[in-house]
């Protein structure tokens, strides 16, 4: 079984295409809706006894096509489009997750809830 945190990593570091259609993002046959939570947990959620607060596939897509932005731009570019950014702490090692530099980091949390993905030639887009 696959998720969309690993799926994203797997096609990025492979420079596989992404495709966006409609409010789904394409992985070949597999596809999930932009706002499904990854388990890429947000910097400073959890802790204390706080809810886990989990990074979307979107708002990770996001930021890996507009990775040339310094952080305050990219912020306020996504702020603009309404997508969730990415903290400044989480940046550089979801990036280097992301790029394949590392294989872990501590923020995956393997005991999240993990949503299935559809396969397109089974269950169409819902359009």
């Amino acid at each position: 079984m696959t998720d969309p945190l690993t799926c994203l990593r797997m096609y990025n570091t492979n420079k596989k295409e992404i495709i966006f259609k409609d409010n789904y993002i394409l992985f070949g046959d597999l596809y999930w809706p932009e706002t499904v939570n990854t388990n890429f947990l947000k910097f400073g959620s959890g802790k204390d006894g706080a809810p886990k607060e989990y990074y979307t596939l979107q708002c990770l897509l996001f930021l890996l096509n507009n990775v040339t932005l310094a952080h305050p731009a990219y912020v306020q570019h996504a702020v603009a489009k309404n997508i969730p950014y990415i903290k400044r702490p989480d940046r550089k090692k979801l990036l280097d997750y992301l790029n394949g530099k590392i294989s872990t980091s501590p923020s995956i949390d393997f005991s999240a809830p993990i949503e299935i993905p559809s396969n397109i030639v089974s269950v169409p887009l819902p359009i």
